[in-house]
């Protein structure tokens, strides 16, 4: 069928339809094609991985050459179809809000997929939620244009792209509808609530019927949660919290690492060049870092070493924890320098990656010390919610998120312990999100 009878179709809709019932409508296509849109950035990114065939054993030398292959192909993208300019980031999308009147340009419906997938399929050190986020954002503010609604319709209609993006990337609907209330919209009203709903459900369902109805990412077996860990809980939420200050202070000292090269082209080989070789070092580093996030959740800590050149000392305890520490003082450069070099990419992802690096690290401290012995997979799940908490100032995303993405509903409690005292240290020193200082 083609694209204009369909157009006359929805046309006639609005004639005979309530405005109210005609949004709701809208809220579904956007829900519609939003997932879509994510599942073509998700397998597309995937199937890089696939077949450049990232994760084995041993060392792998092609992982100095890939960013930089990535990386260039992006910045070429940007430079000769987007004019150099691109407009990353969720804070861009934020900004289209309440300084553009929600418009968003035609291209961010597609142009996000194109550079994103090609620079994190190829290592670039960040993650997919962000690109997914303005790529549906574009797409409900522009069918909102089509349709000539007002500001208020336009700005709810491109937060349901958001919600859709984000619950089709991550397959969790409630984590969707959260960040589009919690980020882009600023205030909960059920008027909002319901197309928002919609919009994520069906994006959600989109999700589950490509992936053949396994669309969760994580996998984690927790047999509910021991009250006696509260207080290493506790203590759990000042470490990421403390943590989310760190990575907001190492983004932006990283943000002029790369300030000297004006011609974009240098800058994407240089930076790509200097990214390969701390993800040959530190494997674990490339792209999303999901795969290396199931692993902890698994207890499968000795194959972090997997591709890199250290993969020697993988059965050393100590080697470990040395291994995983250096990748939590780094990682947080290689993200930023994954976007000062031209790629494109969010936050998203590494806060997730970061926190789980920061579960395993603390839970293998106390081990090591022998003072107590907690449910690993447990507080691996629960970190990844308390940095994410601190990094964006959304606690309730950050809970939902992860009792979605790794069925660890059992885990609530812990998860509304970390992630509000994450929040609220790293709101106390840094009241502004990653967002709005970016």
């Amino acid at each position: 069928m083609k694209l204009t009878p369909i157009v006359q179709k929805v046309l006639r809709w609005k004639l005979t339809l309530s405005p109210r019932n005609f949004f709701l409508l809208l809220s579904l296509v956007v829900g519609f094609v939003a997932g879509l849109a994510a599942v073509v950035l998700k397998l597309s990114t995937h199937y890089l991985e696939d077949i450049l065939g990232v994760f084995n054993q041993g060392e792998n030398y092609k992982l100095l050459f890939y960013p930089v292959i990535g990386i260039f192909l992006a910045t070429a993208y940007t430079q000769i179809f987007q004019k150099g300019k691109l407009g990353r980031g969720i804070s861009n999308v934020v900004n289209n809000i309440y300084r553009k009147s929600s418009f968003m340009e035609k291209d961010k419906m597609y142009s996000h997929i194109i550079t994103s997938s090609l620079t994190v399929g190829f290592g670039g050190s960040m993650g997919l939620e962000a690109p997914i986020v303005v790529t549906g954002s574009a797409l409900g503010s522009n069918i909102a244009k089509f349709f000539n609604l007002d500001y208020k319709d336009r700005t709810l209609l491109l937060a349901c792209g958001a919600a859709a993006g984000i619950s089709a990337i991550f397959s969790a609907p409630i984590a969707g509808v959260l960040f589009a209330i919690e980020v882009l919209l600023g205030e909960f009203s059920t008027v909002n609530f319901v197309p928002l709903l919609i919009s994520s459900a069906v994006a959600s369902v989109i999700s589950q019927i490509a992936y053949g109805g396994h669309g969760q990412i994580f996998y984690i077996f927790s047999q509910g949660w021991d009250i006696k860990a509260i207080p290493f809980y506790l203590v759990l939420s000042i470490i990421t919290g403390l943590y989310s200050l760190y990575i907001m202070k190492g983004i932006a000292y990283s943000e002029n690492l790369l300030k000297g090269f004006a011609n974009p082209y240098p800058k994407a080989i240089v930076g790509g060049a200097i990214l390969g070789l701390m993800i040959f070092l530190l494997p674990p580093l490339y792209g999303e870092g999901y795969h290396t996030v199931q692993m902890l959740l698994n207890t499968e800590y000795t194959k972090l070493f997997d591709g890199s050149i250290l993969y020697r000392f993988h059965d050393s305890g100590i080697a470990l924890l040395v291994f995983t520490g250096a990748i939590l003082l780094v990682k947080v450069i290689a993200t930023q320098l994954t976007i000062s070099s031209g790629g494109n990419g969010g936050f998203f992802a590494p806060s997730l990656f970061m926190g789980s690096m920061v579960g395993y690290f603390y839970v293998s401290c106390i081990k090591t010390l022998g003072l107590y012995n907690l449910n690993e997979p447990n507080f691996i799940a629960v970190a990844m919610a308390g940095v994410m908490s601190g990094v964006m100032h959304t606690p309730l995303t950050a809970i939902f998120l992860i009792a979605e993405v790794t069925g660890g509903y059992s885990l609530l409690v812990p998860l509304m312990l970390v992630s509000s005292f994450s929040f609220l240290i790293s709101k106390y020193f840094n009241p502004q999100s990653i967002y709005v200082r970016h």
